[in-house]
């Protein structure tokens, strides 16, 4: 492990405190294992006594346990693509439930699963009724779900058409759905590109943290807070003072080529990107990334994008109610646009070290 002990200042003019850091590197010892690395851990979930992280891998479809304690492989449960207990070919998202369960979204279908490989429960959202008493007819494009006697699973469904996006609440146990039409300030429907045969739309993020689902934006810091129980507490709005709180959106432009495709969509990045709150369970708050990107000017062909020059990432830390506590550039973090969580207190953020799994370890 290395250890460098760094300082930085808030640039907030009425409060210029410096706050202190520190940046530790961990590496996981993989014990030869091949570990799948390419998609930044995003298909991964820590567990709920934080001492490891799962780890889907997709070239044999099974889960990597990694112990967070001593830094190395402890695990691996394979599964089933097909059958009764198939979770299907392409899974897209996992996330740790108790009692040993964990559940696996994939394209077309999803279901708890024991750690034997064994299906616990499916999830049905094509059969399920919606308000109306009909038959909910559809499959969300991401899910996750919370709680396991009484269990809930969020989905996000998009309407590529007219450009909205809906949170779609399933109960296994009444084999109901409830829709909420959160996205009231256009976060996604106003940062959407599109021409031709191109579609390009912002990220719109659906984690569990603290025993609430939230949803996030790529491109707007709104934060809009749900319980287990499948309701709305909370809509989340705060004014940084280190990035902007939202993107200039494209509400008005009409894009006419690629080209312009390419430019506004760098001309958001450049302007800030926020991730997903984590929340800190040993000392109950809230953390979140954010960056601004620049750019070089040359690009590779057929590119969506020039090469990155830089990018410079902030962590904003709120209490349990979302009001902010520091907001912290943090100089040694290169990128934000990867799987982080917190754990001990600190802010662990997944580093690909020459092929091997490593974090980059935040305690602020």
């Amino acid at each position: 492990m290395n250890f460098c002990l760094c300082c930085t200042k808030n640039n907030n003019e009425n409060d210029s405190h410096e706050i202190p850091y520190s940046v530790d590197s961990v590496t996981i010892y993989s014990k030869d294992r091949l570990l799948d690395l390419k998609t930044h851990l995003s298909t991964s979930d820590i567990n709920y006594d934080e001492s490891a992280i799962y780890l889907y891998k997709s070239f044999d479809h099974s889960i990597d346990v990694v112990n967070l304690d001593n830094y190395q492989i402890a695990n691996n449960y394979p599964f089933e693509m097909e059958g009764p207990d198939g979770t299907g070919k392409h899974v897209n998202y996992i996330n740790t439930l108790d009692e040993d369960l964990i559940f696996i979204k994939s394209f077309g279908k999803s279901g708890v699963f024991n750690l034997d490989g064994s299906l616990s429960k499916k999830v049905d959202w094509v059969n399920a009724t919606d308000s109306k008493g009909l038959k909910f007819g559809e499959i969300p494009q991401k899910e996750i779900a919370i709680g396991t006697n009484d269990l809930k699973v969020y989905g996000l469904n998009y309407d590529q058409k007219n450009r909205d996006i809906f949170l779609d609440v399933l109960s296994i146990e009444e084999n109901t759905v409830k829709r909420f039409d959160f996205d009231k300030e256009k976060s996604y429907h106003n940062f959407v590109l599109t021409f031709d045969n191109t579609f390009l739309d912002p990220i719109v993020y659906l984690t569990s943290e603290n025993n609430n689902i939230l949803i996030s934006h790529q491109f707007s810091n709104e934060i809009y807070v749900f319980n287990s129980e499948g309701e709305q507490t909370q809509t989340v709005h705060y004014q940084p003072n280190l990035t902007i709180k939202r993107a200039k959106d494209l509400s008005g432009i009409k894009i006419t080529s690629f080209e312009q495709i390419q430019n506004e969509y760098q001309e958001l990045l450049e302007q800030i990107r926020f991730g997903p709150p984590v929340w800190d369970t040993k000392k109950n708050r809230y953390l979140r990334l954010s960056a601004k990107r620049v750019f070089s000017e040359s690009r590779a062909e057929n590119s969506l994008l020039p090469e990155i020059q830089e990018v410079k990432v902030y962590l904003t830390i709120f209490d349990e109610a979302f009001n902010i506590i520091s907001e912290s550039a943090i100089p040694e973090l290169r990128t934000e646009a990867v799987k982080y969580f917190a754990k001990d207190g600190k802010l662990w953020v997944f580093k690909n070290f020459s092929d091997e799994l490593g974090f980059i370890v935040i305690d602020i």
